[in-house]
């Protein structure tokens, strides 16, 4: 079976309320699967403009700072369209704000959680894992 491979771009937005940490969470139209805002590249356009522009457009949400210069990546591999894609997400940990409106195109649902919750709500162990590693770091930065 060939393997195509597939990238993304993304952001892991958080806001402090109250001294406490959340995260933005979004739910797809067309899979129903809860996760982080993420898309494609336009040509010419960098990773971290990309993800940047995928929050934008999914959520309305806009960078206040980035939380850390590094990306974290995500890969797994996954069946569509009888291929095998093998898809690696970079996504930008970042502090942001501004008034939620959803892209009603893509994403069906979203909302503010604490971390605890965002674990239980994100549907694929990959999230959840990368959510376990910014909470660890977070009282650090």
């Amino acid at each position: 079976m060939n393997v195509q491979k597939d990238e993304s771009f993304g952001v892991i937005p958080l806001s402090k309320t109250k001294g406490r940490w959340e995260v933005f969470l979004i739910q797809h139209n067309r899979s129903g699967y809860w996760g982080f805002p993420k898309g494609h590249a336009e040509p010419n356009e960098t990773p971290q403009e990309a993800a940047f522009r995928e929050l934008k457009e999914e959520t309305n949400l806009e960078l206040i700072a980035l939380v850390k210069e590094e990306p974290l990546q995500e890969q797994y591999t996954f069946i569509m369209d009888r291929r095998r894609v093998f898809k690696q997400v970079l996504y930008y940990i970042a502090e942001v704000g501004g008034e939620v409106m959803l892209q009603k195109e893509e994403i069906h649902d979203g909302g503010w959680f604490s971390f605890p919750e965002a674990v239980a709500r994100v549907t694929h162990q990959e999230g959840k894992t990368l959510l376990a590693q910014i909470e660890k770091m977070l009282p650090t930065i």
